[in-house]
């Protein structure tokens, strides 16, 4: 049960991961529009995600994701809680037989919050991430499969602390989170089933911490949702 709560989690701090350690980063899911054309357009509901993306030209899509959880523990002494938005840009190509390429690369803004023992213990601090996302994939009317192995690097502002011991904060990397800029690869798979413009969406993934410096981060992401597709390709084929 906690394997699967981990890999259905979203984005930032899943609750498996509350009760372990005072995680900062955790993935969220990768969009991977799989887009075939101008004026297509995808949206994609999930846990603790929406998803967008559109096709302005037949090559260039843009997206927008964003992201909002709040875990309280069940004594509601412990509060972890994450937002954030992303944009990107990106080229995509398909053969005839619906094998699609595509690369995006955008960045987003963030903030993580950490609350415990009645509030006399806080965490607070935004963080800007870059990201690269080559994809491949093969999609038709009924079935899409996709492969997207993402570079992450994430920077974080100076922290707001009020609370820890000084040992706390040493044992919880914030007093260093600031100092260097965090990079990880985030491989993953979706999957999408459905008719035309509605699909059922998974996605399982891990992210790999890359970079030396120390930073409390979850290494699984999943998200299970819908994926809806507005286009004309799949009228046709």
């Amino acid at each position: 049960m906690k394997a699967a709560t981990k890999y259905l989690s979203l984005f930032i701090l899943p609750s498996l991961f509350f009760y372990s350690c005072r995680t900062v980063y955790a993935p969220n899911a990768v969009n991977v529009p799989l887009l075939q054309e101008k004026g297509e357009f995808k949206a994609t509901i999930a846990t603790n995600n929406v998803q967008l993306a559109t096709a302005v030209t037949d090559h260039v899509g843009v997206m927008v994701n964003g992201y909002l959880n709040a875990y309280t523990s069940d004594d509601k002494a412990f509060k972890n809680n994450g937002k954030g938005a992303e944009i990107g840009i990106g080229y995509f190509g398909h053969t005839d037989q619906r094998i699609t390429y595509e690369t995006y690369g955008g960045v987003g803004l963030y903030n993580v919050r950490i609350k415990e023992e009645n509030n006399t213990k806080t965490f607070d601090t935004d963080a800007v991430k870059y990201f690269v996302q080559p994809a491949v994939g093969w999609v038709n009317q009924y079935f899409e499969v996709a492969f997207s192995p993402r570079l992450t690097v994430v920077k974080y502002a100076s922290p707001d602390i009020a609370g820890y011991t000084i040992p706390e904060q040493t044992a919880n990397y914030f007093n260093i989170i600031d100092q260097k800029a965090h990079a990880f690869l985030e491989p993953t798979i979706t999957v999408r089933g459905g008719y035309r413009f509605v699909k059922i969406q998974a996605q399982f993934g891990r992210s790999f911490k890359l970079s030396k410096n120390d930073i409390n981060f979850d290494d699984g992401i999943g998200s299970v949702g819908l994926i809806f597709d507005i286009a004309r390709w799949y009228k046709t084929d």
